[in-house]
């Protein structure tokens, strides 16, 4: 009986000796995760200290181990960025496991998986690039395989579209958690570009008309060397459809006329646009020509045109080295028509009279329409850098408002909203954060407001690169911080004033808004989804909407 035993763990010995040993490649399906997919090991990914929605350390990395492992180990070669006792393989269904690895300092690691079953496998290797934690972690994602962040929009379900000013992409990310884009749209032959020359995406909003549909504004400027860029000129529309994970994106039509025609609305006012934009003119000067602004207004029909550069001071006065105080927005006055076409447009931009703010020589860097409470504008340094401030502007502007320019006061309010931990060391020892791009969602009178930082120049890692000079594209990354407002009660929105007149078309009655021509009505809400319609009249709650007609858009306020 003894001798039995002994020759059957001897059996059993050999056999475990001569087992397979476990083979770990990466899933095929990442089941939900939101890190960039790699095609094999080493897997390569970016991460940030304390972030509580780093997909790294928490969705982690699914691997297919195969034979049966028993354990893991794990091996950094860095452990002052990531220590072994903080990586863990758990098992989550069949030969499906969940590795978890979580950084605790700046720097590079390649984290070494080995599967044991008798025998050691060969090992999966993760290189993690890890970047110091957000001094605000819980209210900070950092979104990854782009660092040139320049323009956002809101698409539902906690999903955002990203454009950076290095290619013609639109990406779709989660904004509400860190990670990597889920998915690209490339807008190059849409818009009319060739491959190869980039748009220069700075700008975005959406329609409050035209549900699913979002507008795009690249820079309109030369190149950071002065020259002349012929592609970075172009607004353009894009229609959206689908949700969350499923959205799409198409191309419906472009302009390539809105330069010129800034250029000639500036000339207009004595400004000397045509000297801002000519040829060997660098656009972030104070006189340059750079636009980073855009956003439709309520009426449906019009948008503001913000600039970045250049500084102007009140009409009719000529520039001087002095007295280019004031940041300027273009009202567009026929944008939603010039570009509700299909394909290129053949209509000119009509503009209105400019609206002047004092912002201390700063430029717009964003402009983004807050639900009912008005305007948020980001003030920035044209050069880029600097102390950036957040404003919110009601939408009144004066009369002449081209020589009034609006200051800090009852239709303009600086928000107290600390932008100093946007910052974070450059690769020339000094510091870079630049907001670039807004996006905003009203809840009663609060809003969340979703800045978004232009990172390119950030040395994230510690080792002197640039974000956006790094070769692997998944240690690319830009970050999103999140902060809220509460409106003040005697804060009050744009031009609300009730539409009772006949010559618009459209009347209101108790709760009824109503069309004299008994035509056809559409009822939007403030952020351009469908209420109702009807033909002739439509029945809605107390509130603000949007009412269009074949004959003309307008935003109505029923109180009864």
């Amino acid at each position: 009986m003894k001798r039995f035993f002994l020759l059957g763990f001897a059996m059993l010995y050999c056999f475990m000796s001569h087992a397979a040993a476990p083979v770990i490649t990466l899933a095929s399906d990442q089941g939900g995760s939101l890190l960039a997919i790699g095609t094999s090991s080493p897997y390569a990914v970016s991460t940030a200290v304390n972030d509580p929605t780093d997909p790294l350390a928490t969705d982690g990395i699914l691997l297919n181990v195969t034979n049966s492992p028993t354990s893991f180990t794990f091996s950094s070669n860095n452990t002052s960025v990531v220590t072994n006792s903080n990586c863990s393989c758990t098992l989550v269904s069949g030969t499906i496991y969940r590795l978890i690895i979580r950084a605790t300092g700046k720097g590079y690691a390649t984290v070494s998986v080995t599967a044991f079953n008798g025998s050691n496998s060969s090992a999966f290797k993760v290189n993690v690039a890890s970047s110091a934690a957000s001094e605000r972690s819980d209210s900070t994602t950092f979104h990854t395989l782009i660092a040139d962040a320049s323009a956002a929009a809101e698409v539902g379900e906690d999903y955002m579209l990203i454009a950076d000013d290095e290619t013609n992409l639109l990406r779709l990310y989660n904004r509400n958690r860190s990670g990597a884009s889920i998915k690209t749209f490339d807008v190059t032959t849409g818009a009319g570009g060739t491959n190869g020359e980039e748009f220069d995406i700075e700008a975005a909003s959406a329609s409050h008309i035209y549900p699913n549909r979002i507008y795009w504004a690249t820079s309109m400027g030369n190149n950071k060397s002065g020259k002349l860029k012929p592609y970075r000129n172009r607004v353009f529309a894009t229609e959206i459809s689908g949700t969350g994970t499923s959205t799409t994106v198409t191309v419906k039509s472009y302009t390539d006329k809105m330069r010129d025609a800034l250029i000639s609305w500036g000339n207009s006012y004595g400004w000397d646009f045509t000297n801002s934009a000519k040829k060997n003119m660098i656009p972030k000067d104070i006189a340059g020509f750079n636009i980073e602004g855009l956003s439709l207004r309520m009426n449906g029909e019009e948008a503001f045109i913000g600039f970045r550069a250049p500084c102007v001071p009140v009409k009719n006065t000529t520039p001087t080295s002095s007295n280019r105080k004031y940041a300027i927005l273009a009202p567009v006055k026929n944008f939603e028509t010039m570009l509700n076409v299909n394909g290129k447009s053949s209509i000119n931009p009509t503009f209105g009279e400019p609206v002047l703010f004092d912002f201390n020589s700063l430029g717009i860097r964003s402009i983004e329409k807050a639900g009912t409470a008005g305007y948020l504008i980001i003030a920035g340094l044209y050069t880029g850098g600097g102390s950036p401030s957040v404003y919110l502007w009601n939408g009144r502007a004066p009369e002449n408002s081209g020589s009034n320019p609006i200051s800090v006061g009852s239709d303009l309010v600086k928000l107290d909203i600390d932008l100093s931990n946007l910052v974070q060391p450059s690769t020339d020892g000094g510091v870079e954060g630049h907001p670039e791009a807004l996006m905003a969602i009203q809840d009663g009178n609060t809003i969340t407001i979703y800045i978004i930082c232009d990172n390119g120049s950030v040395d994230y890692y510690g080792d002197g690169n640039e974000a956006k000079a790094l070769t692997n594209d998944q240690f690319k990354k830009f970050r999103q911080d999140i902060f809220t407002y509460v409106i003040p009660e005697e804060f009050v929105t744009e031009n609300t004033e009730t539409v009772q007149d006949a010559p618009l078309g459209i009347r209101i009655l108790g709760n009824n808004i109503m069309t004299d021509d008994k035509s056809v009505i559409n009822i939007f809400d403030l952020y351009g989804k469908p209420v109702t319609s009807g033909v002739g009249s439509v029945t809605v709650p107390s509130g603000i909407y949007i009412a269009k007609t074949s004959n003309a858009t307008v935003k109505v306020i029923v109180t009864q």
